[in-house]
């Protein structure tokens, strides 16, 4: 099974494609993320992570875990698609000049930059997003 950071869109248009990697970020420690993004400057990556609680509902039930009646789920949280270049910028910027940061640079770089392409245009159409997590 490979785990992966994925975006989610608040709106889907039909002729933007939101498809990242996401593997190689998926598989850092999530400390070592908030490291790098305290390093960068930036707000950490795992601050924009959010899952739609039906999903999760039916993920946590999948692996036999059931919730009690008085719990609930948080609803998703929605970003501005600038805030995540912020993040995901500084951090580019950041591994570029410190490539030695980690032994799977390059491989984070891409993810990275996936992310980038797709939070600008969905900056430039001022759409939502957040970070879910595919298991």
């Amino acid at each position: 099974m490979s785990v992966a950071y994925y975006i989610v869109t608040r709106e889907e248009p039909e002729d933007l494609d939101t498809f990242v990697n996401g593997k190689a970020l998926a598989h850092l420690d999530d400390g070592v993320i908030d490291q790098l993004c305290e390093a960068a400057g930036v707000r950490s990556l795992l601050d924009f992570l959010s899952q739609d609680p039906e999903a999760l509902d039916e993920f946590l039930e999948d692996e036999g875990i059931d919730l009690d009646e008085d719990e609930s789920l948080p609803d998703a949280e929605w970003f501005s698609a600038e805030e995540g270049l912020a993040s995901v910028r500084g951090l580019l910027n950041y591994l570029q000049q410190h490539p030695q940061a980690l032994q799977n640079t390059a491989d984070i770089l891409e993810d990275l930059q996936e992310y980038e392409a797709v939070l600008v245009q969905l900056a430039e159409r001022k759409i939502a997003w957040h970070l879910a997590l595919d298991f």
